[in-house]
């Protein structure tokens, strides 16, 4: 059993990487990919972690890119987290996610909705502030009923306090990710098939010179469906298959950490495909460095 997409209090979940990390080996999973929101910060604790209780830790993150189908969400697995060009990319993210969450407050102030910068930095206690840590506490002081309230209301694209958010083109995020040692893959393909399966597999041709590796097949908000088109388009194009929960903890309440309804648990030779990869791309780096 592994879950190759799980985020913690260094981006935008509720558990810390150690906590993760217990819940993980609680439930036997025999490895997790740790794949916060534009950082690793987590990583390093979350494979201390798993050294202790035998629980194997991918490192990872999880990019955005803007696209022309939509944003375009990037996994890079086996990421160097003290590469330095990813460190300062990443960096360059974090600031832009920093300067939004004010924004985002100002816009709901103008909506008489109180929410302070405090109040938010509290709640990401010590990760990135984002978007699901303002929902928390709209939540929590009563302006919303549910998280998702608080998204359709004030906080997704197109709502009253919508910000947009400086984002990567998929070219960097990709570039970025290899240059760090990792594998690149598309995460959650279902967010864009909003044009149809010919726009979206148009999307893959194009970024596979540009160094897509690999598709999220396997994620809770996929169809029977949508699983076996992403399962071909991998089959068709030659693509690494991953998949994983996009577990957040609390802000995501009905995502079990492990757990993609309808589908066996996922197993560990999909993580083993990726390794192969992985010292592939590490042979081909080792022959252009030399």
């Amino acid at each position: 059993m592994i879950d190759l997409h799980v985020h913690t209090t260094s981006s935008d979940g509720t558990l810390t990487a150690d906590e993760v990390v217990a819940l993980a080996g609680a439930i036997g999973l025999r490895a997790i990919a740790v794949t916060d929101h534009d950082t690793v910060a987590g990583v390093c604790e979350a494979k201390q972690a798993g050294e202790r209780i035998g629980l194997e830790v991918v490192s990872g993150v999880e990019i955005s890119a803007q696209s022309d189908r939509g944003i375009l969400h990037v996994l890079g697995y086996f990421v160097q987290p003290d590469h330095p060009e990813l460190i300062e990319t990443l960096d360059s993210l974090r600031q832009g996610r920093e300067e939004r969450t004010p924004k985002i407050l100002t816009k709901l102030r103008g909506l008489r909705v109180a929410v302070s910068l405090e109040e938010v930095n509290e709640e990401a206690a010590g990760g990135v502030p984002g978007r699901p840590h303002i929902a928390r506490v709209l939540k929590r002081k009563n302006y919303v009923g549910t998280l998702q309230e608080a998204f359709d209301r004030y906080l997704k694209r197109g709502a009253a306090a919508y910000v947009q958010k400086r984002k990567l083109q998929p070219d960097e995020a990709l570039r970025i990710i290899r240059a760090a040692g990792g594998i690149p893959v598309m995460a959650h393909p279902y967010s864009l098939l909003g044009r149809g399966a010919s726009a979206l597999e148009a999307l893959i041709k194009r970024l596979i010179p540009l160094g897509l590796l690999g598709i999220e097949a396997y994620y809770p908000k996929h169809t029977p469906e949508q699983t076996e088109l992403f399962l071909e388009l991998a089959r068709k194009h030659g693509l690494l298959i991953s998949g994983g929960t996009d577990f957040h903890g609390a802000n995501k309440p009905d995502i079990e950490l492990g757990v993609i309804p309808g589908h066996s648990p996922l197993p560990y030779s999909l993580l083993e495909r990726l390794k192969e990869a992985r010292e592939q791309e590490k042979e081909i780096l080792e022959l252009f460095a030399n």
